[in-house]
């Protein structure tokens, strides 16, 4: 299991992962639609994912829990 964290900001997100004791910068994360599908279709089940509670969270929060219900 990996715990995903997403600092949301207008234009982008940072993306961090634990796993395994480890922390691992995934890098930005577009807010685009398009591209914000296509990281969250890189999540696996057993992936957790925290948003910062910001204005954009509720928008990038729907995205992946949509795409997490393709598996």
């Amino acid at each position: 299991m990996r715990i995903i964290g997403l600092d949301i900001h207008r234009a982008f997100a940072e993306a961090v992962a634990w796993e395994d004791g480890r922390l691992r910068r995934l890098g930005r994360v577009d807010m685009q639609r398009d591209l914000l599908d296509a990281f969250a279709g890189k999540l696996s089940l057993d992936d957790v994912v925290v948003i910062e509670a910001t204005g954009n969270a509720s928008s990038a929060a729907a995205v992946v829990a949509r795409m997490s219900r393709k598996w």
